[in-house]
């Protein structure tokens, strides 16, 4: 950890990791793009949709590893390593003749994305503890501002300069996380003398312990004992005893879940509108009635814990509850004024699970934030990649999209169910530990 946390440079770093999370979530929307690269290459939409989904998923996918760079080489040269990713792969697709060329290109894009946006969390637990959750509620506040901005602002760059150059202009601007990377200071924990003192006894123990060559086999007596176990290996590099904590496995399995219904009302409710009767252009505006209340959604967890209600899986619940009731609005009526107001419940409870989820997993896994933050958001994106797709099978076979959004309305009340049922548990067992 830093020397000194929570005060002076510590908030630069911070508004760093805010103008970093902008440029990440600017980055990863590239739906506008996906017209004008059907009729470039002339190949299928599925083709480029899967060129494009790639971000998504690598985004979550890799999260993990870069929880592992992180800690291996520190917040600012996976920053700046991640940035560099994302000018190549920007570069790559604005100069790119062939749809191979476009998967490789998004390969890296989405890979440079994971890598800078988890960093942009990691750095926040690194410098703050006593102003955490201050400072994390500002952050996936600033994640839905730059959610919001960024289909008008690639709107603009395509209308301007053409959607080939509006690549290379997302590459200038996200060389700016490069600058950002800089800012963020690497940690600097020192050791206390007793950790000292151990080290050195450890040395001494191990000078004097070390086996002795044999000269006829050319083999130590220790090498059979330390044969490489990859499982084992597996096992603490990726910091899997973290699923040996109920609370932590619930969160996954939430997660996983939440992925499937976030990205399946992103993806069906913009058609769902034009089956009701909508225009195209106010099929496009509910995206943005969406970004805009889940800008109002995300700090109000801050709020509620200062002043009403302190437990976060209880937040979490509530959340859930309200994204219950809107889905069930949408099920049952049939007017696309109807669908406005779903998407303003519904995007508040969805910025209020993004602001509650990063202080769950703090308290959580409070010494391992890395590696917790990133299995959670990694289970996200394996539950989007998975069900989106079978959510689009559902309405190809049954003709409209009743089905897939009474599908989503049982995967939020499964999730519920797991979250409330959890409570009841936890304080059931707690009650019988103290009797």
């Amino acid at each position: 950890m830093v020397s000194e946390l929570n005060i002076g440079y510590a908030w630069i770093i911070a508004i760093a990791a805010f103008v970093a999370t902008v440029i990440v979530e600017m980055a990863t929307t590239n739906g506008i793009y996906f017209p004008y690269m059907i009729d470039y290459y002339e190949e299928s939409a599925a083709k480029v949709g899967m060129a494009l989904t790639l971000i998504t998923f690598l985004r979550y996918s890799c999260g993990v590893f870069s929880a592992i760079m992180a800690k291996a080489f520190g917040c600012r040269i996976v920053m700046i390593f991640g940035s560099i990713t994302m000018i190549c792969g920007y570069t790559l697709i604005a100069y790119s003749t062939s749809i191979i060329e476009v998967y490789l290109a998004c390969c890296l894009i989405g890979f440079g994305i994971c890598l800078s946006y988890y960093t942009s969390y990691f750095v926040i637990d690194v410098n703050f503890k006593k102003h955490f959750n201050l400072v994390m509620s500002i952050k996936v506040g600033m994640a839905g501002v730059g959610r919001v901005m960024s289909p008008y602002v690639c709107q603009r760059f395509v209308i301007s300069y053409g959607w080939k150059h509006a690549f290379l202009l997302h590459s200038a601007v996200v060389y700016h996380l490069v600058l950002c990377g800089v800012i963020f200071r690497p940690s600097t924990k020192k050791k206390s003398n007793e950790e000292v003192e151990e080290i050195s006894l450890l040395e001494v123990k191990q000078e004097n312990n070390s086996p002795e060559l044999d000269l006829q086999t050319g083999i130590t007596p220790t090498d059979e004992k330390m044969r490489f176990n990859w499982l084992q290996y597996i096992y603490k590099i990726c910091h899997l005893r973290l699923f040996k904590k109920h609370s932590f496995v619930i969160l996954v399995v939430v997660a996983l879940i939440q992925g499937a219904t976030e990205d399946g009302v992103e993806v069906l409710m913009p058609d769902d509108m034009l089956e009701r009767g909508a225009s195209l252009h106010h099929s496009q505006l509910i995206l943005a009635v969406y970004g805009a209340s889940s800008i109002c959604g995300r700090p109000f967890q801050y709020i509620l814990s200062k002043f009403v209600l302190n437990d976060l899986l209880i937040q979490l619940g509530l959340s859930y509850f309200l994204s219950f009731l809107s889905l069930l609005i949408c099920i049952t009526t049939k007017t696309d004024n109807a669908v406005y107001v779903v998407m303003v419940f519904y995007g508040f409870s969805m910025g209020w699970y993004s602001g509650i989820i990063p202080l769950i997993v703090k308290s959580t896994v409070d010494d391992d934030f890395f590696f917790g933050y990133a299995w959670v958001e990694c289970a996200y994106g394996v539950g989007a990649c998975i069900t989106v797709p079978f959510l689009g099978y559902l309405r190809d076979i049954s003709g409209h999209f009743w089905l897939s959004e009474f599908s989503m309305l049982c995967f939020t009340l499964i999730n519920i169910m797991i979250i409330f049922g959890f409570i009841v548990w936890k304080r059931t067992r707690k009650q019988g530990q103290t009797c």
